[in-house]
């Protein structure tokens, strides 16, 4: 049996996504999946590694109404490896002219950020779960090249920490102590700013940091 068969990928879905049905099909395809609220993107799919998921029609509208750029500005400072997912057969289904949504997409890539295009949810989740056996590096040692074949800390345990740490002032060590507390980052939300106070490390400052984070996060 293949380590991807023996050790599921930990991927961290926003609460706004529970409705696509994507988180359904990625535990279909195995994933241990966690839904809590992001601070940025969608999808947390292994250490600094975020998806910005879109459907074309939505894309088209956050575009126009402004709200494309400052989501994709918080992406980008929230992990290294960020991604835009854009989900839909027709790229031009939407009021932006075909140049105008084209020049956009380029500008994404401009901005560093990777761009994937997906045909629908399936498809979606698909990609999503191949980018996080990818990050977690859960393939066989044989189907992936001799510089990429380094030991790594236990899948889902670097996604959790990398998502609590890019909070400004919360360390790793400060992520790790809240996840040894709570045992997840749904746990660690739903303790809220009195449960994190009881933690070592985890002041006044800290626990307003992690709740204007994850509470005051933009809306998709």
């Amino acid at each position: 049996m293949s380590p991807s068969k023996k050790v599921p990928v930990k991927i961290i879905v926003d609460v706004h996504e529970r409705q696509s049905g994507i988180a359904e099909t990625l535990s279909e395809l195995g994933a241990e999946i966690e839904v809590a609220p992001l601070p940025a993107g969608d999808y947390a799919v292994g250490a600094d590694t975020l998806v910005e998921r879109k459907r074309v029609l939505d894309l088209h509208a956050a575009i126009l109404k402004g709200r494309l750029w400052p989501q994709l500005g918080k992406l980008r400072a929230t992990c290294e490896f960020p991604y835009l997912l854009v989900e839909g057969t027709d790229i031009d289904r939407g009021p932006l002219h075909a140049n105008a949504i084209r020049g956009a997409c380029l500008a994404v890539i401009d901005l560093g950020i990777a761009l994937l295009r997906t045909g629908y949810q399936r498809d979606s989740a698909l990609w999503i779960h191949r980018l996080a056996v990818r990050c977690q590096e859960l393939e066989p040692a044989a189907e992936r090249p001799a510089y990429a074949q380094r030991p790594r800390p236990k899948p889902g345990e670097e996604t959790a920490e990398a998502l609590l740490s890019a909070v400004p002032g919360i360390s790793t060590s400060c992520a790790r102590a809240l996840l040894a507390r709570f045992g997840s980052v749904a746990g660690v939300l739903a303790a809220g700013p009195d449960g994190w106070l009881d933690v070592p490390g985890i002041g006044p400052e800290r626990a307003r940091a992690l709740e204007q984070s994850f509470h005051h996060s933009s809306s998709p």
